[in-house]
């Protein structure tokens, strides 16, 4: 029998924890070193990856993302135009906030960009020299990858970029345009809190209807929904002010990060649940209400509650194209579409059985051509299936190296997906260079259709969102409390379209629906 130490245990198991320990440890720390090496490439390369890229710290991270519809003018006239054109605009960002022991809130952010016409150099300094070193070490494997560099090529000069010069490493952030002697200094790149409404819980998921961009739900650790009228919501509220949404949407049993609004039907919802059912609500009875009793958080019934998935259901989304389709997704790996006007069905409309090897974490319905969906999975791959025959996907893309947890069409290109994960990245993927030939060079830097592959991060990306005013600008959080607002080089996607179109491979070719049958 092994000796045994004072509390029972024995000292060889106790030997072997500790150098379990001390081993893990190790990895850790050779871990760090790797993640902070790639971040050291990455920022040097950034003046040749990327039109713009600013990075913020936030106090707290943020599981959502996502871009509001709104534009204002922002920052001081511009002197060469008589006082009355701006260099920036000022989007706004729904995030929220994930901490424990202190409040939760759900933010407005707002951020300043720069208008389509501005051109800013903010290579001052370091910067410069840094720019100057970095000449003939970006390729094509650094504007795949903004995690390495390797052989020689002559850059474009950017039409307006931010540098490693503006990084600051006490407050691990990139102010972005304006940080320098740029143009209007303080104006574009500016990143600020708006607006910030009690939230009770972590917010896990926040999204604003389509028709009305004051009315957002919102998802927490509790198994209701939240309904807020931003409108109805001081800038910042009081410390003994309650927590108050305009509604509750009740029927899910457990929490859920799924949530989607109908882009057809306003007021209409759809949530997934870790209990395994997706829930449909219509909130209009509480956002048009007015009054007296409206700022009361009146409980809003399921409509219906579609019950087909065996485990968790980790996201949702509508048809862009029929009203009455919903999409769902979930851990026991199926892949399931429902007819919102049938009530509590048990089964599918279609379902696709072991769509993934793992848990599928997110699905996405392309904007334009109606027959597209895209999933997202744990096996670390994102999907492309055809509606009209889902026995197999059409596409499987390869090159994210840990889970997928999101996906995302591009607003403004049917052929343009993104995704993010859990291995610090984004990934943009183009439909149309599907089978395109390769060198044995370029194969190593990922998939042909990968055109490009977000490194900025130095943790786990929570979610993205395409900005639909601002054509190829991204923004992204991860769970080291990092927002960060990016477009990547015009060069990298324009030489694309070139290429396209004068080998008469594009979308088109692709997407035939000769071929899609």
């Amino acid at each position: 029998m092994a000796p045994s130490d004072p509390s029972g245990a024995p000292q060889d198991a106790s030997a072997s924890s500790s150098a379990a320990a001390a081993s893990k440890d190790v990895s850790d720390v050779l871990e760090e070193r790797l993640i902070d090496a790639e971040y050291k490439i990455w920022k040097k390369n950034t003046p040749y990856l990327y039109d713009f890229v600013m990075t913020h710290s936030l106090e707290w991270p943020s599981l959502t993302c996502q871009w509001l519809p709104t534009v204002k003018n922002a920052g001081p006239p511009s002197s060469s135009s008589g006082g009355e054109s701006r260099n920036a605009e000022e989007h706004s960002l729904l995030l929220g906030t994930h901490t424990t022991g202190e409040q939760n809130y759900l933010m407005v952010v707002g951020v300043n960009l720069p208008k389509s016409d501005t051109v800013i150099d903010n290579r001052t300094g370091d910067g410069a020299s840094a720019a100057d070193k970095a000449e003939g070490e970006t390729s094509d494997e650094a504007k795949k990858s903004a995690s390495s560099s390797s052989s020689s090529s002559e850059p474009a000069a950017p039409a307006a970029t931010t540098v490693s010069a503006n990084y600051d490493d006490e407050k691990n952030e990139l102010g972005g345009f304006g940080t320098s002697s740029g143009t209007n200094p303080g104006t574009v790149g500016k990143i600020e809190v708006r607006m910030k409404v009690k939230h009770e819980g972590e917010v896990n998921r926040a999204r604003h209807m389509p028709q009305n961009h004051f009315v957002v739900a919102s998802r927490g650790p509790n198994p209701e929904v939240y309904i807020w009228d931003l409108s109805r919501h001081p800038s910042f509220p009081d410390e003994n002010s309650p927590f108050a949404p305009q509604g509750v949407c009740v029927g899910h049993a457990r929490e859920g990060y799924g949530l989607a609004w109908s882009t057809h039907d306003e007021g209409r919802l759809v949530s997934g649940s870790e209990d395994a059912t997706v829930c449909l609500f219509d909130v209009n009875s509480v956002v048009k209400k007015t009054g007296p009793g409206s700022e009361s958080g009146a409980q809003i019934p399921a409509v219906s509650t579609f019950a087909g998935h065996t485990d968790v259901v980790e996201d949702v989304d509508w048809h862009r194209r029929d009203p009455n389709l919903v999409g769902s997704v979930g851990d026991d790996r199926c892949v399931m579409v429902w007819d919102a006007r049938e009530k509590n069905p048990t089964k599918p409309v279609h379902a696709v059985r072991d769509a993934h090897r793992g848990d599928i974490n997110s699905i996405s319905f392309n904007p334009v051509n109606e027959f597209l969906a895209a999933t997202g999975s744990a096996d670390k791959t994102v999907k492309l299936w055809d509606m009209r025959n889902l026995k197999a996907p059409m596409q499987t893309f390869e090159g994210h190296t840990d889970q997928v947890y999101s996906v995302s069409w591009a607003p403004h290109n049917e052929s343009i997906l993104a995704s993010c994960s859990a291995d610090r990245r984004v990934g943009i993927w183009d439909l149309s260079r599907i089978g395109m030939e390769q060198s044995p060079e370029d194969a190593e830097d990922g998939p042909p259709e990968m055109l490009f592959l977000h490194g900025g991060h130095t943790s786990k990306v929570s979610d993205f969102s395409w900005n639909a005013n601002d054509e190829w600008t991204i923004a992204s959080v991860s769970e080291d409390n990092v927002l960060q607002v990016w477009n990547m080089a015009e060069e990298i996607y324009a030489d694309e379209d070139e290429d396209a179109m004068s080998t008469g491979e594009g979308e088109d070719a692709v997407l035939k629906d000769d071929e899609l049958e």
